[in-house]
């Protein structure tokens, strides 16, 4: 139920639209010294600058409404636009405040289950609750406020969040220099003597079978190639060398037409994605395949027990350990699989070294492409420097991070808590706003005493009968 002095309206008689069309930049060449921005209907919003001086947007402010997927964004500063996927929204009349019709359609929710253009068809029908002039610039005064507080507490959660990150990395750096265990070593008089004897069997089997050459099983690497400053008793292995033996055990997923998504099937056998490495969430599946297309990519079959790493892109380098009870599949083309030899380097203890700081800057240093960075020089990652303590060893490194790194993850989940009650907040500061609830009384009377107040009813006649003359 509405305020008395409210008004319900349609969204087109507050705004119309405008074709971008005539406002489509010449050039794609952008640079950030020019002045005048392109806008895309996309995520990006700014794709970049223009130096073009004709056909730019002035008549300001504005909305911008994706027509596809219905997103919003207000724009008080001239532009020109990347392709016509967009509308730009209007004031119907100087009686219209803009700002106050944007946080108003950051309230509506609508299902976008189609490819198609929205804006004439369906939003523009779409009730809008109109207040008195006045009162709508309260309004937006007061969610401009709010949402000011709002976000100087979300900034100081994402700046606490990235200490967290820094103290991160910097115990996974300590960890993988021998610090956290320098005492431990001197306490159980550490030697490496019958740890490199084991190794030393490893590589004899190894070159018995053939698996390994002789000449390079232990690589020499120094300065700048290694990946972490080690003590004196680690060795220094190449990534190639810890490994199983399996002959599959390090294997980018199938390019081309071996895997395309006319494969799939409703149930089957699990294709492992990028996803699954991204969000460290092994059980999430979108993709099968049958048995017999399984049998053809047995190179590419994953278990529970192996690493799947995503290996292109801006999420190069993540990486996921398959619980023993995770489903058997196969990987796509955007997967590195890995299984590791426990006899030599433990699989938590290389899942939290490839997840160090200094190790990840190595893996992009080896990946190809800079726009986007995709790990395909298998040779050159097979020689990866990987730092190797005793078993013992790390079996203690791994509690000393572990024990320390479980306090970040608790302050994390609270970080994460309050950013998802922070824009639940939001949308409650808005809620709130629209159902005339947000203003106290004596700012609604405030509102009352300025020259410009009427009744919404009369300000919403106002606005189509100038919108009438106009069109």
């Amino acid at each position: 139920m509405i305020r008395e002095d409210w008004a319900e309206g349609k969204l087109e008689d507050l705004l119309n639209y405008v074709q971008p069309t005539n406002y489509i930049v010449d050039s794609t060449v952008y640079n950030d010294t020019y002045k005048i921005p392109v806008l895309t209907a996309g995520k990006t919003f700014i794709l970049g600058y223009t130096n073009e001086e004709n056909n730019i947007f002035t008549e300001l402010p504005v909305i911008i409404f994706d027509d596809f997927t219905t997103a919003t964004k207000y724009v008080n500063f001239k532009f020109k636009v990347k392709s016509s996927a967009m509308k730009i929204l209007v004031p119907a009349s100087d009686k219209v405040n803009v700002k106050y019709v944007y946080y108003y359609m950051q309230t509506i929710r609508y299902n976008v289950d189609t490819h198609k253009r929205y804006w004439i068809s369906i939003f523009s029908k779409l009730n809008t609750l109109i207040a008195p002039l006045p009162e709508q610039r309260a309004i937006v005064s007061k969610i401009e406020q709010l949402f000011s507080e709002l976000d100087s507490g979300i900034d100081s959660l994402e700046k606490a969040k990235d200490q967290l990150e820094v103290y991160r990395q910097a115990v996974l750096k300590v960890a993988f220099e021998g610090k956290l265990t320098k005492k431990w070593r001197e306490e159980n008089n550490y030697s490496m003597v019958s740890y490199l004897n084991k190794l030393q069997k490893i590589k004899e089997e190894a070159i018995k079978d053939k698996l390994i050459p002789k000449s390079d099983y232990f690589p020499e690497f120094k300065g700048e190639d290694l990946t972490y400053n080690t003590p004196f008793n680690w060795i220094t292995l190449p990534w190639k060398s810890i490994v199983s033996d399996n002959k599959y055990a390090m294997k980018r997923g199938p390019f081309g037409s071996a895997l395309k998504k006319e494969f799939f099937v409703d149930k089957g056998i699990v294709v492992y994605e990028q996803g699954h490495a991204i969000n460290n969430d092994p059980f999430r599946h979108r993709y099968y395949i049958t048995n017999e297309k399984h049998k053809e990519l047995e190179a590419f079959t994953v278990k529970g027990g192996d690493m799947i790493i995503s290996c292109s892109g801006v999420t190069l380098g993540r990486i996921c350990l398959l619980p023993e009870d995770a489903d058997i599949g196969v990987i796509n083309q955007a997967l590195l699989k890995i299984d590791i030899n426990e006899e030599i380097i433990l699989k938590k203890f290389f899942l939290l070294l490839f997840r160090s700081e200094t190790f990840q800057r190595l893996i992009f240093k080896k990946s190809q492409g800079t726009a986007m960075p995709n790990m395909v020089a298998m040779t050159e990652l097979r020689e990866i420097p990987i730092p190797v303590p005793s078993i013992n060893e790390q079996e203690v490194i791994i509690k000393e991070i572990e024990s320390r790194l479980s306090v970040c993850e608790n302050i994390e989940a609270n970080i994460e808590e309050a950013l998802e009650k922070a824009e639940g907040l939001r949308q409650s500061i808005l809620k709130k706003a629209f159902e005339g609830k947000l203003l106290s009384k004596e700012e609604l009377e405030a509102c009352k005493q300025e020259e410009d107040w009427e009744p919404a009813e009369d300000l919403l006649k106002r606005i189509k009968e100038a919108n009438k003359e106009v069109n």
